[in-house]
């Protein structure tokens, strides 16, 4: 604090990490509250009466790898217990440091205040999720028997394994359906649309999510492939080859796809733990498509997978997904490099090693999915729009045909 005076904190407290180089840590509780922290335009950071430790004034020029301080601890034990320790065990007589640093203890309260609002993490907010994706239809002026979710992303990113996760929920045990893994060659091979079966009802659920085969630095998803996958001219099915791209005398090309046959969102999949290290060729080829997509109006998402990777707190507990400041900053880093906001990227973590179900996974799993749909939604009502003023224009212009 840069105004003069003594710093009351009753929760303030001096440590040790190291004796003679050893590890040996050691915690020394304020004893008078009142005189925890001392505040100085001129001074260091200081802490006690009279002063317990006094780091320096003014200047401290570097000296080799170390900064020789000019303060004193000659009165530590004033204002903390040192527990029978001395100046000597604590300071190891040396007030030669090779950095200074101040540590703040955050209460718990203030550490857990969420960056994102969210649901409850509840059986009642999971099945009330569920129900709401188990009765979703399409709109009926669409004339589309099921929203596509397009997923593409990086070799190991978890595109097949978010399938499978949304899968094991609707079959309510953990399936594979889709094969998935950590190769450095992309396990999925071919373009599949997959439909998801709820086994409560027997029913095929109403969305479909599209898979597609990951990209790396050396390979990537042809840039025309996958125009006609948003297009609906590429069959489900196809198997990629490299080396003979699909192309529109391809057999099984669909000449004149509806609306049903095309993607209504797309879902870019990003591993969080390696968000801020993707390879620029990898993130180049996301923005060439990108580019793509807006043209089409195309509505996007991020799906942040491998969040327990990110934050030790949420691998334990993914109720902590929002209140992780690790996670919090993955979610933004995502947001900035792909020119998205940070309402569009939803932190996930999929089924891989789990043997049974959990409820807080499977909330964040269907709350990602219950946003791409409201996406398709949206994608599908502008394109009726769409459909509808082109009518009015070509009703128009023969009105003035039949005039002339």
């Amino acid at each position: 604090s840069w105004s003069r005076g003594y710093i009351e904190d009753s929760d303030a407290f001096l440590f040790r990490l190291q004796y003679n180089k050893s590890s040996d840590p050691l915690k020394f509780p304020v004893n008078d509250k009142s005189k925890a922290g001392y505040g100085s335009s001129v001074y260091g950071p200081t802490f006690g009466d009279g002063h317990d430790i006094y780091t320096f004034s003014g200047t401290i020029t570097r000296s080799g790898n170390e900064f020789p301080l000019n303060g004193s601890v000659s009165k530590i034990g004033k204002s903390y217990n040192l527990n029978g320790q001395t100046v000597d065990t604590v300071t190891n007589n040396s007030l030669n440091v090779t950095d200074l640093e101040i540590y703040r203890i955050v209460d718990r309260e203030d550490e857990e205040k969420p960056w994102r609002e969210h649901f409850e993490w509840t059986t009642k907010t999971m099945q009330e999720l569920k129900e709401t994706l188990q009765v979703y239809e399409p709109r009926m002026e669409a004339n589309v028997p099921a929203a596509n979710i397009l997923l593409i992303g990086q070799i190991g990113a978890g595109k097949s394994s978010f399938f499978n996760s949304v899968d094991s929920i609707f079959r309510g045990r953990v399936t594979n359906k889709a094969c998935s893994g950590s190769s450095e060659r992309s396990i999925t091979t071919m373009y599949r649309r997959y439909e998801l079966k709820d086994s409560s009802t027997k029913k095929v659920l109403n969305f479909r999510l599209c898979d597609t085969c990951g990209f790396q630095e050396g390979s990537a998803l042809d840039a025309q492939e996958f125009s006609f996958i948003v297009c609906g001219n590429l069959p489900d099915c196809y198997r990629f080859n490299p080396l003979v791209p699909f192309e529109s005398d391809t057999p099984g090309y669909i000449k004149n796809p509806d609306l049903k046959d095309k993607i209504h969102c797309v879902a870019f999949v990003i591993d969080g733990s390696t968000v801020d290290v993707m390879p620029d060729k990898v993130l180049k080829h996301m923005k060439d498509l990108q580019a793509r997509m807006n043209h089409r109006g195309l509505p996007q998402v991020v799906l942040l997978t491998k969040i327990d990777k990110i934050c030790p707190e949420v691998a334990d507990d993914l109720t902590k997904t929002y209140t992780g400041t690790a996670v919090c900053d993955a979610v933004n880093k995502a947001a900035e490099i792909m020119g998205l906001p940070s309402a569009q990227i939803l932190p996930v973590k999929n089924y891989v090693s789990e043997p049974n179900l959990k409820i807080a996974l499977d909330i964040l799993i269907m709350k990602a999915l219950k946003r791409c749909i409201d996406c398709a939604d949206d994608f599908m009502d502008e394109q009726l729009l769409r459909i509808a003023a082109e009518e009015e224009k070509s009703d128009t212009e023969n009105q003035i045909k039949k005039f002339d």
